[in-house]
C-alpha cells in the first residue's frame, strides 16, 4: 500500500511537470494523495471532501459523499462540463493517460476510440471477432457466444465465455495487463482496466495456474 501510494504520487508529479501552471488545480484527497483537474473547476471542487479509494490491482480513484450519494470526481468534473446530464448517466470513463487521478477534462471520454483500437490489434489473424483475444462460438442451441483466451508466454489460457463480445474483450485486456502490463497490446489502449474484469481475469489465470500445478506434479 504505501509504494502503491508513492507511486501514485510520482506518476502525479511527472504529469504535471509537463502541464502549464496556469491551466490546472491539485484538489486534496485523503492518503496525502492529490488529483489533477482543470483549473477553472478548483472552486467548485475544493469545497468537497474527497476520498482517495484503492481499487485492484493499482487504481487510485477520488470519490465523495455528495447530495446523499457516492460519486467519483471524474464523473462530477464530467458532470460540471455537461451540467444537464445527471452525474448517474455519466459511465464508462476513459483515462486517456491510464492515471486515475488526472482528472482534467482533455483525459477523460465516456467513449471508446474505436480507431484506437484498430491501431492496436496485433497479431490477430482469421478470427471472428474485430477484438484481440476473442472468437465468436456457438452453442448447441446456435446461439452465439464469445471465448476469451490469452497467450501468457508459456500456453494458452481461457479466460471464459460471455455473451457480450465487447466484454470478453474487456477480460482479455485485463489478462494482458495482469501478464504484460505496459508491454501488452489492448483492445481499448485508452481505458483503465474494468475493475470487474480485472476480478475475472486474476480467477481465470489462477484457475490456470493451479490446473497446471497438479498436471505437473501428477
Amino acid at each position: 500500500m504505501i509504494q502503491l501510494v508513492q507511486n501514485t504520487k510520482d506518476r502525479l508529479a511527472e504529469i504535471t511537470s509537463k502541464l502549464p501552471e496556469d491551466i490546472y488545480a491539485l484538489i486534496p484527497t485523503t492518503r496525502d494523495l492529490e488529483a489533477i483537474v482543470d483549473a477553472k473547476y478548483y472552486d467548485q471542487l475544493r469545497a468537497i471532501r474527497w476520498f482517495a479509494l484503492i481499487r485492484p490491482p493499482a487504481y487510485v480513484y477520488a470519490v465523495a459523499d455528495f447530495e446523499g450519494k457516492r460519486i467519483s470526481l471524474h464523473q462530477y468534473v464530467l458532470s460540471l462540463a455537461s451540467p444537464n446530464k445527471a452525474i448517474e448517466d455519466i459511465k464508462h470513463v476513459t483515462f486517456h493517460n491510464r492515471f486515475s487521478l488526472d482528472c482534467r477534462l482533455e483525459n477523460l471520454t465516456t467513449t471508446y476510440d474505436r480507431q484506437s483500437v484498430t491501431r492496436n490489434r496485433r497479431g490477430k489473424r482469421n478470427t471472428s471477432s474485430e477484438f484481440k483475444g476473442v472468437r465468436k462460438a456457438y452453442r448447441t442451441n446456435g446461439a452465439v457466444y464469445w471465448r476469451a483466451e490469452i497467450y501468457d508466454g508459456k500456453g494458452r489460457v481461457s479466460l471464459g465465455n460471455y455473451d457480450d463480445e465487447e466484454w470478453a474483450a474487456k477480460v482479455y485486456d485485463a489478462a494482458a495487463y495482469l501478464i504484460f502490463d505496459g508491454t501488452a497490446y489492448y483492445n481499448f489502449p485508452d481505458c483503465v482496466p474494468n475493475v470487474e474484469a480485472v476480478r475475472e481475469a486474476a480467477a481465470r489465470l489462477a484457475r490456470h495456474k493451479a490446473k497446471k500445478a497438479r498436471r505437473d506434479a501428477v
